[in-house]
This record gives C-alpha cells, sequence and structure tokens, in this order.
C-alpha cells in the first residue's frame, strides 16, 4: 500500500533544511514501510496506538555518528494505510 500522508516529511525540509543525506535516509525508509509498516528499526508507541484499529510507530533512522532522523508514523490495519505523522532530525 502506497503513503496516504506524507505532508509531515515536506514540513520537515522546509523547516529544518537536512542535509541531502538525511532526506535520502528519510524518503528511503518512508518508501520501504509503504510495504512494510512494521519495518525494523520503527517499534510501536503503544500509549498513542488505537488498537486494534491503529497503531502508531516511530523509528529511529541513524545517518551518520553525529545524526539522526526520527520518524513518526500510523498504520491503519483495516487498509494497510500509512500516515507520516511527523520527522525530525538530530
Amino acid at each position: 500500500m502506497p503513503l496516504r500522508k506524507v505532508a509531515a516529511f515536506h514540513d520537515w525540509v522546509d523547516r529544518e533544511h537536512p542535509s541531502l543525506v538525511c532526506q535520502r535516509v528519510a524518503r528511503h525508509f518512508l518508501v520501504e514501510i509503504g510495504d512494510q509498516p512494521w519495518r525494523w528499526p520503527s517499534v510501536p508507541v503503544r500509549e498513542l496506538s488505537d488498537q486494534p484499529v491503529s497503531e502508531l510507530r516511530s523509528a529511529e533512522l541513524s545517518v551518520d555518528h553525529d545524526h539522526a532522523v526520527v520518524v513518526w508514523y500510523r498504520h491503519f490495519y483495516a487498509t494497510g494505510d500509512v500516515d507520516i505523522i511527523a520527522v525530525t532530525s538530530h
């Protein structure tokens, strides 16, 4: 299932102006979770999930020894849709 809502990715780029490497790492991960929403290194955020309807997940993606990108997204079980909630870098 392709990603349904990706505006949070574009908001992150506009807001934080991450390096092209950070953008590529995040984009690569986002493309893959469209077909594999449980893809490692994502973990469920149980407190913010709405079981059995949907699950909120987060993933910290290592870019290099000094930079990481964190992605939060919601996966809807019935449809397989994935909505990007937020992207940040540090």
